[in-house]
């Protein structure tokens, strides 16, 4: 896969996707259970993402000692 194709599928992923769900959402032609869904989707997705990310970097302090005592 060619370096432009990477790029345009990761924008087609990170830009145009979540724009046309919140188009959908904001002039009313999603079903509200799907809206309902989508919004604690991603309230999880906020939760996993900030608590893991938290976890990795304590995990990467704790392996390398940098908080002990030399």
């Amino acid at each position: 896969m060619s370096n432009l194709t990477k790029m345009l599928l990761t924008i087609v992923v990170t830009v145009v996707v979540p724009l046309l769900v919140l188009l959908g959402i904001w002039s009313g032609v999603l079903p509200e259970s799907l809206q309902v869904a989508i919004g604690i989707a991603g309230v999880i997705l906020a939760i996993t993402f900030i608590v893991g990310g938290n976890l990795m970097l304590m995990w990467g302090d704790i392996k390398s000692g940098r908080y002990s005592k030399k």
